[in-house]
Formats: C-alpha cells, structure tokens, sequence
C-alpha cells in the first residue's frame, strides 16, 4: 500500500515527537528511509549535520523532511547542541501544514 501525503505526514509528526521524547533525531530519520523518502544526508559542516527528505504522492502532494543539528556553543561558552526537525506536507505549492520540534542535548 502507498501512503498518502497526508498520512506520511502525521506518521513523520509522531516520529519527530518520539525523537524529541528519546533526544534522538535517529527516530524521525529511520521513519523517512523507512517510509521510501528520498533524500539523505547534505553536506553539512564541521559545526552541523544537515539532513533533507521528499516524497510526492499520486496526487502530487509532496512531504518534505529537513533534520538540522549544530553546536550553539560560542567561544568561552560551552553550549549544548540543538537538534531541530520539520516536516512539510505542500499542496500545489502551498505548504499546508506544517510541524516543527527541536532538543538539546
């Protein structure tokens, strides 16, 4: 069975909530490969890991998952790393909905 746009949606908003629950941006990522995004890992830098989903459904309805985690530390001060995802479901591109968490760690 394919999933609609809209349920790979929820499914990828549940997974971010487990993720965040968990401190582990793994979850949400394991979620999207799982699920048949395409996408991966872009290049990033030293300092962050940048990761970029999409699935088109038969309607066209797109999802799009972007994973981000950087050091927020700055010099003299020792600062955790912030992990932020956002899922996206567009329509005719016009984005829908729109779900967005982050941790610490």
């Amino acid at each position: 069975m394919t999933l609609s746009a809209e349920q790979l949606f929820e499914q990828l908003r549940q997974a971010i909530d487990r993720s965040v629950a968990e401190e582990s941006f793994a979850i949400v990522r394991t979620a999207a490969e799982a699920s048949g995004m395409a996408g991966g890992e872009k290049d990033g830098n030293v300092m962050s890991l940048q990761y970029q989903y999409v699935y088109t459904d038969a309607s066209q309805a797109q999802v799009t998952l972007a994973i981000k985690s950087w050091d927020t530390s700055s010099p003299f001060q020792i600062k955790p790393d912030r992990n932020k995802m956002t899922v996206e479901l567009i329509r005719g591109g016009r984005t829908e909905q729109s779900y967005t968490d982050f941790y610490e760690d």
